[in-house]
């Protein structure tokens, strides 16, 4: 037994025989943790377990002397097997430490893929250099010069494809973007759906356009998501010489407030530029609301300029709003207001006909109105605003209905009227329907009427939506 024990070969096969299973039941449990977690490691501990391991123990059971008669080739293959194994299982760990587990926006985790492949090629190339020359004594001077050599002759007959794909990767690299992010340049604006070492891929609402990172680095382009600032729409427009600046420029402003899609807690700005030229700043909610705003800013203005008797594009003519079509709409209402037909005439005297187009709002929660407005032709939306920016629709309006019936009152509407759809009033004054209610008392008790049908409305309404109606004394417009 002794004589057992003293040979040189018994203590390594002990430590082979007993320590190789151990060893491979915790990798194995190690390994299964890691995959339970989703860790990117797991394979590169199974690396280790299924390969490196084994060829570990049978390099400690054939590297004994007299285990293997003269140098032999198969323990240089071993060796060599062994070699190639840990530079891999080394290369995989240190690009997991280093790249894998990198904190988002960190330099590692924008350290382009393809640079990060190339160190590792490198090494491997390296590694297996150096594991020739220590196990089979190889002169590997002369591949390394053939390497340099040839890479000089590839590199200076591809220097400029290398060279516009080196740029476009430093500007991955510095990362003036990311996923999400809209950017504008060369005329392309569009939102990043994707980046790789060769090309962004920008959304532009009409598909997808795939640019070259190089195009990029090569030029200019603007980051439109990365400022303090919302990104705004730039709107101009031209007015007669003869309509009032200030007044051009308070209409439009009302009419970019009123868009839905601005940013929150930003205003809309209005400048005066010469020759009867105005320029409008629209903050958005995101660039990508650009083409929606501008085409919801040009229709409404058109019609606000019109309610405003301003001369967008310096137009001076309106063949709508005419007397005999403002006669034709007070002969529509005069039921409704109880007027008779020398009524109806002094009355046009006082009122005027407006239109609205889809989406706008024909009357705003928490003011008093000083004007009711009944309509002729179209549709509007009754509702109120909801305290998560929500809104609940109350009734839809139509011809011979009335917008404003607070201003009989003197009280503020907690409601929105929206247009639907193009919208024809008549402009009624309080100070005229004061007269009005004054000559034929049956107007107020209609009036009251009908606002207190439109409370009934909005009770239900806010009930069924799962919110309560304010307490007090309230009147829908």
């Amino acid at each position: 037994m002794a004589d057992i024990v003293s040979q040189p070969w018994f203590w390594p096969a002990v430590i082979v025989s007993v320590g190789l299973p151990l060893a491979l039941i915790g990798l194995t449990e190690f390994h299964n943790a890691l995959a339970r977690r989703g860790s990117r490691a797991a394979p590169i501990v199974l690396m280790v377990r299924n390969y490196l391991v084994p060829v570990a123990g049978i390099l400690v059971l054939i590297s004994q002397p007299g285990a293997w008669q003269g140098g032999g080739t198969w323990p240089r293959v071993i060796w060599t097997v062994f070699g190639l194994l840990v530079i891999v299982v080394t290369i995989n760990a240190i690009n997991h430490l280093v790249f894998h587990r990198a904190e988002k926006g960190s330099w590692r985790d924008r350290f382009p893929t393809i640079f990060s492949d190339l160190i590792r090629f490198v090494f491997i190339i390296l590694g297996i250099a150096a594991v020739f020359w220590w196990v089979w004594d190889a002169d590997v001077a002369g591949v390394f010069a053939a390497l340099g050599i040839t890479s000089i002759v590839v590199g200076l007959a591809l220097q400029n494809a290398v060279g516009s794909v080196v740029s476009g990767l430093f500007l991955v690299f510095e990362a003036p973007f990311e996923l999400g992010d809209w950017i504008e340049t060369g005329g392309t604006r569009g939102q990043i759906v994707e980046v790789n070492w060769r090309a962004i891929h920008l959304d532009t609402g009409n598909g997808i356009v795939v640019m070259p990172t190089a195009e990029l680095a090569d030029g200019s382009f603007a980051n439109l998501s990365r400022s303090p600032d919302p990104y705004a729409a730039v709107v101009e427009l031209s007015f007669g010489s003869d309509d009032p600046p200030g007044r051009v420029r308070e209409v439009l402003v009302a009419v970019a407030r009123d868009i839905p899609l601005i940013a929150p807690d930003r205003e809309p700005t209005a400048t005066t530029l010469t020759g009867g030229r105005y320029a409008v700043a629209i903050p958005l909610r995101t660039p990508g609301d650009r083409d929606a705003v501008h085409d919801a800013f040009a229709t409404r203005v058109w019609y606000a300029a019109r309610r405003a008797d301003l001369h967008l594009d310096g137009d001076l003519s309106d063949d709508w709003r005419t007397p005999a079509h403002l006669q034709d709409g007070l002969r529509k209402i005069a039921p409704a207001l109880s007027l008779k037909t020398g009524e109806v005439d002094a009355l046009a005297a006082h009122a005027r006909l407006e239109r609205y187009c889809a989406g706008e709002s024909i009357l705003r929660p928490g003011v008093v109105p000083t004007e009711t407005r009944f309509i002729l032709a179209g549709s509007v939306m009754l509702g109120i605003p909801t305290d998560d920016d929500g809104f609940v629709q109350i009734t839809v309006l139509g011809p011979d209905d009335a917008v404003g019936l607070t201003a009989l009152s003197r009280t503020q509407t907690i409601s929105r009227a929206v247009a639907l759809s193009e919208v024809d009033v008549v402009v009624v004054p309080v100070s005229v329907l004061d007269e009005i209610v004054r000559q034929h008392p049956v107007v107020a008790r209609e009036i009251v009427r009908e606002s207190e049908n439109r409370v009934r409305l909005a009770r239900t309404a806010l009930q069924a939506a799962g919110g309560n109606f304010p307490r007090g004394r309230h009147v829908l417009g």
